[in-house]
Parts: structure tokens; C-alpha cells; sequence
């Protein structure tokens, strides 16, 4: 069954134990992908996205362009999107079908949003976007910053969908 091969070998550690490797991950004793914090979730569901998804992971390289080198682990997408959208009073989050399965009723993005007593935003999804003669592409955007083309992330020539 795919679910019980999602199954890592550590699901079943105590807390503690999993406490004191979430420590040792922040104070820098693995190297990037060597350790991941994950959560445990229902293998038996219908959505893969709750089958034990990754929550926080090392991340050293490339530094940070704010903190550096002080941090060193980093939650994922799945944990920390929601939260985001939910503290900053997103009303609709938008995401592209990639992210359907974890932005479902039954994915990690309402579950947590759920177990936290937050706020939930709407979320839709949508196949790949273009608006003619725009750049919406992040890795793009980022292309035309970093070159100087642009003046920055608030240059008024960047699309944004807000």
C-alpha cells in the first residue's frame, strides 16, 4: 500500500524523543536533508498530502538573505503557508492544481488551520495563469530583481495577484 510506504521508520518514536531531534535539528547536529520534523498523520485517509507530511526541515545553504547562517531549520511550505494566510487575513488563498490535495477539507492546510484555532481563508485553485505581455513566474520575477532590470519587489511594472 502507498500509504504504509510514506510511513517513516521513526513515526512511532515517543514525543520526547522526537522533542530532543527537533533540538538537536535547530542547534545545527544535521546537515541540509539529513533530518526532517514531520507530522504524524492519518496513513489509512484518502488524501496523501496528511500522510505524514514534512512540518520543519535543515536548511543551511544557500544562507538566508535576512538572518544569515543563525537559523538553520525552516518549516515547510504545508505548515507555515496556512498560518501565513490565516495571521495576515488572506481571504482567498490561490494556488496553482499542484497544491489541491494539501489546500483540501481534508489537507494539512485546514487541518492545522483547525487544531490551531485560527481563522480559515478561502482557497481556490487554478491551472497554470498568463496575462499577455505579464510575468508572473516567481523564478522570472526574481530573474528581472536580481539583474537590476526592475527597481526591486516594489517596482510597479511587477504583477502581482492580490
Amino acid at each position: 500500500c502507498a500509504a504504509a510506504a510514506a510511513a517513516s521508520p521513526w513515526r512511532e518514536r515517543p514525543r520526547e524523543e522526537s522533542r530532543r531531534e527537533f533540538l538537536r535539528m535547530r542547534d545545527g547536529a544535521y546537515e541540509d536533508g539529513q533530518a526532517s520534523l514531520r507530522m504524524k498523520g492519518p496513513l489509512g485517509g484518502d488524501n496523501p498530502a496528511m500522510w505524514d507530511p514534512v512540518f520543519y526541515r535543515v536548511k543551511r545553504s544557500p544562507p538566508h538573505p535576512r538572518t544569515g547562517s543563525a537559523w538553520c531549520v525552516y518549516p515547510s511550505y504545508d505548515f507555515s503557508h496556512c498560518i501565513c494566510d490565516s495571521l495576515e487575513g488572506i481571504t482567498h488563498s490561490m494556488c496553482t492544481l499542484e497544491f489541491a490535495g494539501r489546500q483540501a477539507a481534508d489537507g494539512p492546510y485546514y487541518w492545522l488551520l483547525d487544531r490551531l484555532g485560527l481563522y480559515k481563508p478561502v482557497t481556490w485553485e487554478f491551472s497554470r495563469c498568463s496575462i499577455a505581455g505579464g510575468v508572473l513566474s516567481k523564478r522570472r520575477l526574481q530573474a528581472l530583481v536580481r539583474s537590476g532590470f526592475v527597481d526591486g519587489w516594489a517596482d510597479p511594472r511587477l504583477l502581482s495577484l492580490a
